[in-house]
């Protein structure tokens, strides 16, 4: 029986890719055609199919074309293919973080800007924003946990995934309050006011029970020692000035609920 074969378009056309891309591959040897004797017309075989199909599916998770090329030939070794997947993971993890740090960023400046009454100076926030390190939150594994908060996590990403959401939540308040602080922002103003509140939900939150992140965040504090340098410093530098603003907040909130009563 006459294996069968692909000419380039048809094989784009049932991989869902583009004639261009195969013809790349082609040239970079990472799936190489084979040439017909009459006509030199190139060819694919069922089995290049199959390759292509690896090759997008990496390609599709965002690893590199050379780091496809060396593991390619190692498909059916399955140890060697939860190698791969997992250091695409780790990379695309450090991706995602890299994202959540800038967005923590902008929603920290934009959240100044908005409610500022007056003009703001955003050369204290750009110089402070340019000194940052957006991977930081990896270095918290690193961090002596205790037993109890490090087997909670263990088998359990949704704990991780909720972890590394307040985290994010507690990096752009103290973005917040870095700013506020530099900026010299008077301690009753009602950007202040806000960012107490803000702080008073964030505890809330991260000390529930219902969560059930409470000793997770008690663990966190108690071994802020230990803590990324750059992370320790933002929390020294306005530790004092956010419990000045939780006071502030809270004042207010007491003169409001006594004035309805």
């Amino acid at each position: 029986m006459t294996e069968k074969i692909y000419f380039v378009g048809e094989l784009a056309e049932i991989s869902g890719t583009t004639i261009r891309a195969i013809q790349y591959y082609d040239k970079i040897g990472l799936l190489k055609a084979n040439r017909q004797e009459s006509s030199k017309k190139r060819y694919y075989t069922k089995k290049d199919l199959i390759k292509l199909q690896q090759i997008l599916f990496y390609k599709k998770l965002g690893v590199p074309l050379n780091i496809i090329k060396n593991h390619l030939s190692d498909i059916d070794n399955k140890e060697d293919v939860i190698k791969l997947l997992k250091r695409q993971s780790d990379i695309l993890f450090q991706k995602e973080m890299e994202i959540k740090m800038n967005i923590a960023i902008i929603e920290a400046v934009t959240s100044i800007i908005a409610s500022n009454n007056g003009d703001l100076d955003l050369d204290i926030m750009i110089e402070l924003t340019l000194k940052l390190n957006k991977q930081t939150i990896l270095e918290h594994s690193e961090v002596n946990y205790s037993k109890e908060v490090i087997d909670s996590f263990k088998d359990n990403d949704s704990r991780i995934k909720e972890m590394i959401e307040i985290y994010w939540l507690w990096k752009k308040l103290i973005l917040e309050a870095v700013f506020l602080k530099s900026s010299n922002v008077s301690i009753d103003s009602q950007q202040i006011y806000e960012l107490g509140e803000k702080w008073s939900n964030f505890i809330s939150l991260a000390s529930s029970k219902e969560h059930e992140m409470g000793n997770v965040f008690a663990d966190g504090l108690s071994k802020s020692n230990e803590w990324p340098e750059e992370d320790l410093l933002l929390y020294n530098y306005c530790n004092e000035f956010i419990d000045e603003a939780y006071g502030y907040y809270s004042k207010v909130r007491n003169k409001i609920n006594d004035t309805i009563k």
